[in-house]
């Protein structure tokens, strides 16, 4: 094996859970209320929009992706009704330490927000940071490629968290105008690689998105089996090698 390709989202920022489970934590965080099932329509809704506007500016960090992911869906909630000023003005109070002035819906909005992208990009940093020495190590052994289903920012984004040098080629679904599960995302890593798919190993923590795919153009695959958005339909498949964190990757190869 000469060369791997990684996944980003879940397999590096967030040590395999499922980005909307992070989110939902956030919204639990800031005490919003909500059942979870308003919050996968709003999650839905928000991946769907940003799939088809561009509206995520290359150089945006991560922080500033939050924002306008996690502002997408409280437009979305409050269109709904779900969320109303009342029923933010009133969840600001209440978690508030000190004496809070009356905020308009624009400027609650955006303080949910805030806090919420803030909430995220910790966690990821985090995440990160844990995942830095496995990159690091296989970065110094095989050559690497990141394929990921991101906004159009994924290069800003590892480079605010440090890890853009350690990767030949990053795939950015919006930038080449692919996503996964089709294989040719995953064609033009190994073109970018100059590597036969028969020497590369794909790593990621969907096996619909990541591994299925990457077996069917002739690459091994290691599977993150982590905390998915829906657990029941990844879990079920019993498929080796899996992983339950990212260090165990060293043992592996």
């Amino acid at each position: 094996m000469k060369g791997l390709i990684l996944d980003y989202g879940a397999t590096i920022d967030s040590n395999g859970k499922h980005w909307a489970e992070v989110l939902w934590d956030a919204y639990c965080s800031a005490s919003l209320p909500l059942t979870k099932e308003q919050f996968r329509e709003a999650y839905i809704y928000g991946e769907r929009y940003l799939s088809m506007v561009n509206v995520i500016a290359p150089e945006q960090n991560f922080f500033e992706l939050m924002q306008v992911r996690i502002g997408i869906q409280m437009d979305y909630l409050i269109q709904q009704d779900v969320l109303s000023e009342q029923i933010l003005n009133t969840t600001l109070k209440v978690t508030s330490d000190g004496e809070m002035p009356i905020l308009d819906k624009g400027e609650l909005t955006q303080h949910f927000v805030d806090y919420m992208a803030g909430y995220c990009y910790d966690y990821a940093r985090r995440c990160t940071l844990d995942a830095c020495p496995v990159v690091e190590y296989l970065a110094d052994k095989y050559e690497l490629a990141m394929v990921s289903n991101f906004y159009g920012n994924l290069s800003a984004v590892l480079q605010d968290f440090g890890l853009l040098r350690c990767f030949k080629v990053v795939v950015d679904s919006a930038e080449v105008g692919l996503r996964k599960p089709d294989p040719a995302i995953f064609q033009i890593a190994l073109e970018r690689l100059q590597l036969p798919a028969k020497e590369v190993t794909v790593i990621g923590d969907s096996f619909d998105k990541d591994i299925q795919p990457a077996l069917s153009l002739g690459c091994k695959g290691i599977w993150f089996k982590g905390a998915g958005w829906d657990p029941a339909s990844d879990h079920s498949i019993n498929f080796e090698p899996s992983i339950n964190s990212l260090l165990q990757v060293y043992d592996i190869l």
